[in-house]
């Protein structure tokens, strides 16, 4: 095989991870819509005096009735079906993994673990993106802020505002569920690319990688700065998880801003994490064969 066939094999794996997140996520900003207006109506009925809110018992036992209404809007049948849809991205991204993985080695076969992986893998993601995560990053802080608008008695208009800039798309930033789905779809399809790689690759016993993915508008200093550089041996991974890059492969390293990554990435487990949240890129181990000659010079 050549380095060609592997690149093409690698950037079908990257085309599905850049398009999940999209994929997923188009349905959500009407949602959120829809949830904002359900919620001014129920927070239309709170008992206020003089355009503030009374801080009663009567008004806070109407915050369970609006997470309720909250949940049964997100949890739709049309959202879990685009859930159940989505898992079937793990799928795709097994197959794709073995065909890169073939390219590097012709009698490759999957390794047994990575079918629980998988399964694993979708199991959280599916929490994620129902009931345990919704509760908790949606409906959860969406009362909490209900609830202590209610407690300091603080204007409705307030109130308002808090809500608006919580639950849906404003100048500053998304709605929150936009928000937490964002993430979780993809960095779940993202963090299990990366895993099948960590394990095969410790399987193979490769010492070279290539770091690969698209670029974007706020692509963080530590993404760019590794496409850049490409080709990355496996005793760089300490240095790269302190900031330290030799970004143009000249021996010299580059001090890198680390912002994104997670604080717990280190040499052994860089090639799950990567970038960090919502990073889209892969370590994909390679071939020291395709590696440009000089470079595997510097590291004999």
């Amino acid at each position: 095989m050549s380095l060609e066939q592997s690149e093409k094999a690698l950037n079908r794996l990257v085309r599905l991870l850049d398009k999940s997140e999209d994929t997923f996520t188009d349905s959500v900003p009407a949602l959120e819509k829809k949830i904002f207006s359900r919620v001014q109506i129920l927070l239309g009925e709170l008992d206020k005096r003089r355009g503030r809110i009374r801080a009663t018992g009567a008004n806070l036992r109407k915050i369970n009735r609006i997470k309720r209404d909250i949940r049964a809007i997100i949890l739709s049948d049309q959202y879990l079906k685009d859930v159940d849809k989505f898992t079937k991205s793990f799928d795709t991204a097994t197959e794709l993994q073995t065909a890169f993985f073939t390219t590097l080695k012709s009698d490759f076969t999957q390794p047994k673990f990575i079918n629980t992986l998988r399964e694993v893998s979708i199991q959280n993601t599916v929490q994620a993106l129902t009931e345990s995560g919704i509760q908790s990053n949606i409906v959860d802080k969406a009362a909490n802020i209900i609830r202590t608008n209610i407690s300091d008695s603080n204007s409705f208009s307030n109130l308002m505002d808090e809500m608006r800039g919580f639950l849906t798309k404003t100048e500053e930033s998304v709605g929150a569920l936009q928000r937490h789905t964002s993430q979780i779809v993809t960095d779940a399809l993202n963090t299990y690319a990366r895993e099948y790689s960590q394990v095969v690759s410790e399987n193979l016993d490769n010492d070279w990688f290539i770091y690969v993915g698209s670029l974007v508008e706020d692509s963080r200093d530590f993404c760019i700065a590794l496409v850049k550089k490409k080709w990355i041996h496996r005793s760089e991974f300490t240095q790269i998880t302190k900031g330290n890059i030799d970004v143009d492969n000249d021996g010299d390293t580059e001090k890198v801003s680390l912002q994104g990554v997670k604080p717990q990435t280190n040499a052994s487990n860089f090639i799950t994490f990567a970038g960090g949240f919502n990073c889209n890129h892969v370590v994909a181990p390679i071939n020291e064969e395709f590696v440009p000659e000089k470079l595997v010079k510097r590291f004999k």
